[in-house]
């Protein structure tokens, strides 16, 4: 994620970008959703986290059944409602996370598409992989998302949860789009968060211990314009 203000514009290629709810299915023409995203957490650095929020808008083009590109933006919240994160820094981030979805499996009852998100510079963000069948009034799914770490963050992270030392994050849902206009969607899953505790930017060498944490993560969507 990114907070789009000039003094942390070159910090901006060390925040991780926790991916939006992508369907396993591209849909023609030019759509616009409006999205919502929970993420639990936990004890990190020694200190009690609230949850994490997501609201964003996603305005998106399908070029056929085959590609896609959008652009969400809104806003991460950070450590729940507070006024501030654990770490004293601003808890409400704007964010904008363009993507590119690939369908691999564009025609025929089952979809399996590859999507690239990325922050608003070029890196990629997140990788994932999307699977899904098509039941009729509604479509189940899986998904697997790569997420990647902005490594450590010093005493000024955006967001900590994806800025820590030897981390490797991964995201594992399942989830459903029902048939319909507004074509609702929904997804459950488990974030993997695996980390060296205890080094922050500019270490040397100093011990370090190993930890992996499971947080339980629910999003929900819904289209708005172009379904």
């Amino acid at each position: 994620m990114i907070r789009l203000s000039v003094p942390v514009i070159l910090a901006t290629v060390v925040a991780g970008c926790f991916p939006t709810f992508q369907a396993a299915r591209i849909d023609p023409g030019l759509h616009l959703d409006a999205g919502v995203a929970a993420i639990h957490d936990q004890v990190r650095d020694s200190q009690s986290q609230g949850p994490d929020y997501i609201g964003y808008l996603s305005p998106s083009f399908g070029f056929g059944d085959r590609l896609e590109i959008g652009v969400p933006v809104g806003a991460y919240l950070q450590n729940g409602f507070e006024s501030q994160s654990s770490h004293g820094i601003r808890n409400s981030n704007p964010v904008v996370m363009p993507y590119i979805k690939a369908a691999l499996l564009p025609t025929g009852r089952d979809h399996l598409a590859l999507t690239i998100q990325n922050t608003a510079l070029a890196l990629p963000a997140n990788i994932g992989l999307q699977y899904g069948t098509d039941l009729g009034s509604w479509e189940p799914q899986v998904g697997a998302t790569v997420i990647f770490s902005g490594g450590p963050a010093g005493d000024d992270p955006l967001v900590t949860r994806y800025q820590e030392s030897g981390q490797f994050l991964l995201a594992l849902s399942v989830g459903a789009t029902w048939k319909g206009p507004e074509r609702p969607a929904l997804e459950i899953g488990v974030l993997r968060n695996h980390y060296r505790d205890g080094a922050v930017y500019g270490d040397f060498g100093q011990p370090t211990t190993p930890r992996t944490q499971y947080d339980l993560f629910v999003q929900f969507r819904i289209g708005i314009a172009g379904r």
